[in-house]
């Protein structure tokens, strides 16, 4: 009875020091319904009800296994006799093929969950010191850096949302102790014994020989994810203060830093694009294919749905496949509002005496279209008429966007490239409203189950 008593109150005052301050209403548990998140529920109904938080539990069902949909029903059960507020969902698509199943249910299991959060509703998992174990083992030795090394970390962010995991600290003999004493029931999933996936292997086999020969084994393991945890904050740190707020990652970064430190930098600048964290081959290939390059080179690394590319001499992230123009051309009828084409959206602007003379676009009808090539554009009044491939090399666009740029004609004429220019004979010269147009270029790439949306143009007009 102390040690159930013990956890509960260890449980909140981690909780208590992690949401002071933080304006959380709310708390969204991760509900399969086993040990750990039954325990974590219960623990959590108690903690809610003293601090006054709305507490919630959702179970997602991977339709992976014939009894999942009882499962649900006993989920609904429990809640339903600790007084939580339960949803459930089944997971509609499935695993693709050679894809890892732990790898896709984790990712869809997520995704699912942080649906149902906002900027006021954290979302907790059950993971506890077991768990950690594991992670640093397979980690280690799949040969992972210090990253991986630090393996689950106790909290986080998943975009506006908060991730806490109170339990962390906690042995699974510790919850089932809390289990007994309280008389929970729970389910246990049959796939957690199943010898093909790698982790189970861990976990019934080779932890508990480690422990045998090695009493403390899975608390040392986790404390080897603490420290590298703190190794892991200070390359970050380190990184942040080189790269800077770069949307583009420049290249004298790499070259004027120690070789050990190149992989770092690279990480960090895709995980705060929101990209998926390169494997060590990919890292490796970023460093030497892009250092190494010709200057008129167009290396690309591709990996997960998404690419590192080259190009005056800085690194830009980008999709895999990259988005084209679902069509030649499209009207815009009306550019006060904003035009929303396959692969992005243009805008405009109005602002006093610059940009577009709005009065010409009573000449002809506003579209949009794509280079064919022997585009001209004159800049300047008296000036000459360029050609739009050689602006595009000198504004610096990255040869994977000049096909795919807008182009804005009043009637058949070339009036403006949004972002960049607008033709001379076109732009205000005198009292009266002007437009400035903006481009933004869906850069979309999967991440799992998660789409993310990067800005590629500038607002220069």
């Amino acid at each position: 009875m102390k040690r159930a008593a013990a956890l509960a109150t260890r449980c909140a005052a981690r909780l208590d020091a992690l949401l002071q301050g933080s304006g959380i209403t709310a708390l969204l548990v991760a509900y399969s319904g086993g040990l750990d998140s039954t325990v974590l529920l219960h623990l959590l109904r108690d903690y809610t009800q003293t601090r006054g938080l709305h507490l919630r539990a959702h179970h997602v069902d991977h339709a992976l296994q014939s009894a999942s949909a009882a499962w649900n029903a006993r989920c609904a059960e429990v809640a339903a006799r600790l007084g939580v507020t339960y949803s459930a969902e089944r997971l509609a698509s499935a695993p693709p093929a050679g894809a890892s199943i732990e790898e896709w249910a984790r990712q869809a299991r997520y995704a699912a969950l942080l649906a149902r959060t906002d900027g006021h509703t954290a979302l907790l998992t059950a993971h506890h010191q077991d768990d950690q174990a594991e992670t640093v083992l397979l980690h280690a030795l799949r040969g992972s850096g210090p990253h991986g090394l630090a393996g689950i970390r106790a909290h986080g962010r998943y975009g506006d949302t908060r991730l806490l995991r109170p339990l962390l600290d906690e042995s699974r003999a510790e919850l089932s102790v809390y289990a007994d004493v309280h008389a929970l029931r729970w389910i246990d999933d049959p796939s957690n014994a199943e010898q093909r996936f790698a982790r189970n292997r861990l976990r019934g086999a080779v932890l508990p020989e480690l422990e045998r020969a090695f009493p403390g084994a899975a608390a040392a393991l986790a404390r080897v994810a603490t420290l590298q945890g703190e190794v892991v904050q200070v390359l970050d740190a380190l990184a942040d203060q080189i790269i800077g707020a770069a949307h583009t990652l420049p290249l004298s970064c790499l070259r004027d830093s120690a070789p050990p430190l190149r992989p770092y930098l690279i990480k960090r600048w895709l995980v705060r694009r929101g990209g998926p964290p390169p494997g060590r081959a990919q890292l490796e290939h970023i460093v030497h294919d892009m250092l190494h390059a010709r200057v008129d080179g167009a290396p690309a690394v591709v990996w997960r749905g998404v690419a590192v590319r080259r190009y005056d001499d800085r690194l830009f992230m980008t999709a895999a496949r990259l988005p084209v123009p679902a069509q030649h051309s499209a009207s815009w009828s009306s550019p006060w509002a904003a035009l929303v084409l396959a692969h992005g959206e243009l805008s405009a602007q109005v602002a006093a005496e610059q940009g577009l003379d709005a009065r010409r676009l009573g000449e002809g009808s506003l579209s949009v279209r794509y280079r064919c090539g022997g585009e001209r554009l004159r800049l300047h009044a008296g000036g000459p008429r360029r050609e739009l491939k050689h602006l595009f090399q000198e504004w610096r666009v990255p040869p994977w966007q000049r096909a795919s740029w807008p182009l804005l004609y009043v009637g058949e004429r070339l009036a403006a490239v949004p972002g960049y220019a607008v033709a001379a004979e076109f732009r205000i010269v005198v009292a009266g409203p002007g437009l400035l147009f903006n481009w933004q270029s869906r850069d979309c790439y999967q991440v799992g189950v998660r789409v993310r949306t990067t800005t590629v143009a500038s607002c220069r007009a």
